[in-house]
């Protein structure tokens, strides 16, 4: 279990490291925002570098369960039902987990390739169980799931407002329910 020091210092890294990148954000200011010395970030964390992967692996798993405890086993009357409860569902567990989304997402070092790849292979199995249709490729049905997320989040997150967010999930859930009938 996490104490509260530590959760403070996850909760302030994440943020500025979603806000300024790994670099950008410095152990100092870290150590800052969340109210604790530099030296007490250490001594939690060692090096900057484990206070990353720490962050980032307990919300990959804590993104992977909330998505997972949404769906799994449950019964879909029809693909329509299973589209707009999965992608509805998606959106939501992006936008609760944004910043670690966006920092996998878009981390050039490519630590986090093989789970973002377990994370996609999962979404496009559960895609293929529920969906049953052949002449849909469920990994990249799943990946365009993830590409129209991350649109979606990355405009709200940045606060703008170009499209009525509700309207276009609503409009992409009746396209995909198209294209796999």
């Amino acid at each position: 279990m996490t104490g509260e020091t530590e959760q403070k210092i996850l909760e302030a890294a994440l943020n500025l490291f979603a806000e300024k990148g790994y670099t950008g954000a410095t152990t100092r200011v870290i150590a800052e925002e969340a109210g604790v010395s530099e030296l007490t970030l250490f001594r939690k964390f060692k090096t900057k570098k484990n206070l990353f992967d720490t962050i980032i692996s307990q919300n990959l798993e804590k993104m992977k369960k909330d998505l997972q405890s949404i769906l799994i086993n449950k019964k879909f009357n029809s693909n329509g039902e299973f589209l707009e409860t999965f992608i509805k569902n998606y959106v939501e567990s992006v936008e609760e987990n944004f910043e670690v989304f966006f920092l996998v997402i878009n981390d050039g070092t490519g630590e986090f390739e093989q789970s973002l790849s377990e994370f996609f292979r999962e979404s496009a199995e559960y895609i293929e169980k529920n969906i049953g249709n052949s002449n849909i490729d469920p990994e990249a049905f799943a990946l365009t799931i993830a590409g129209f997320t991350y649109i979606i989040c990355i405009e709200k997150h940045k606060g703008r407002t170009i499209f009525n967010q509700e309207e276009v999930i609503k409009n992409f859930i009746n396209n995909s329910v198209k294209c796999v009938q």
